[in-house]
C-alpha cells in the first residue's frame, strides 16, 4: 500500500444511536469536509437496491456515463460506469426509502451547517469488472449552474465485498494524502464536491452504487 495511503476503518457510524450520529456527521463534515457513514439503509433495502440496480442493467435500461463534450472513445478511457437517473416519483418502494433518508439528511445538513441545499440529483450506476473513473473534481468550472453541487454522496450496494476485490473509491485529501473507502454495501460517503478530487479504482467485481450531489441554486453561493 502507498506510504501516503490512508485507509477508511474507524469513525463507524451505525443508525442505533441517532443524536450520536448526527453530532458525528456535523463535526465530520465541519472539521474534515468528509464523513464515512456505515449502514445507511436497512441490509434488506440495501439488497433490493442492488437488485433493483442489476435488473436495470440487464434489461439495457443503462447508458455508459458521459463527461463533458469530448468523444465516446476518449469518455470510456476516463470512465466505466454505465448510469440511470432516479426520479422522485419512481414506483419502487426501495428508491422511495433511499429519498426518503436522503431529505431528512438534508434538511439536518440545511439546519446545522447552513447549506441552502435545495434539491437533489441521483442516479443508479454500475461499473462493470475492471471499470474505473479517473481523478475529477465533481464540481464543475463551467456551463449553466456550474457551482451548484455542494456535497456528493455515494451509498454503496455490493455484499461481501472484500480487500482484494479492489473498486475503491480514493478521496484526495491534499496533494499527497488520500484515503481509500472500500464500496461495502450500506456505507455512505459524503464530501464536499468542491473540494476534494477522487477517483474510481478497477475492481474485479461489478460494483453498483447510489451516487448523487445535493445542490443549491447559483443565485445563492456567488
Amino acid at each position: 500500500m502507498h506510504a501516503n495511503a490512508r485507509w477508511y476503518n474507524r469513525t463507524v457510524i451505525t443508525q442505533n444511536k441517532q443524536q450520536a450520529d448526527i453530532d458525528l456527521i456535523i463535526q465530520s463534515l465541519s472539521e474534515n469536509g468528509y464523513v464515512v457513514w456505515d449502514n445507511f439503509l436497512s441490509a434488506s433495502i440495501i439488497a433490493a437496491l442492488r437488485d433493483e440496480t442489476h435488473k436495470r442493467y440487464g434489461n439495457h435500461n443503462m447508458r455508459a456515463a458521459k463527461t463533458g463534450l469530448i468523444n465516446q472513445a476518449q469518455q470510456s478511457a476516463i470512465r466505466g460506469d454505465h448510469i440511470t437517473w432516479l426520479d422522485e416519483q419512481d414506483e419502487n418502494s426501495d428508491i422511495q426509502a433511499y429519498f426518503k433518508k436522503m431529505h431528512t439528511l438534508k434538511d439536518m445538513l440545511n439546519q446545522q451547517l447552513f447549506m441552502n441545499i435545495q434539491s437533489l440529483e441521483t442516479h443508479l450506476a454500475l461499473y462493470p469488472i475492471g471499470g474505473a473513473y479517473l481523478r475529477h473534481l465533481d464540481q464543475f468550472s463551467y456551463g449553466t449552474n456550474a457551482k451548484s453541487r455542494q456535497l456528493s454522496s455515494i451509498l454503496y450496494l455490493n455484499s461481501n465485498w472484500q480487500a482484494d476485490d479492489g473498486g475503491e473509491l480514493r478521496l484526495y485529501l491534499d496533494e499527497i494524502d488520500y484515503l481509500d473507502i472500500l464500496p461495502a454495501a450500506g456505507k455512505l460517503v459524503l464530501f464536499l464536491s468542491a473540494n476534494f478530487w477522487h477517483e474510481v479504482r478497477p475492481a474485479k467485481r461489478e460494483r453498483a452504487s447510489i451516487t448523487g450531489w445535493f445542490r443549491s441554486r447559483d443565485s445563492l453561493i456567488f
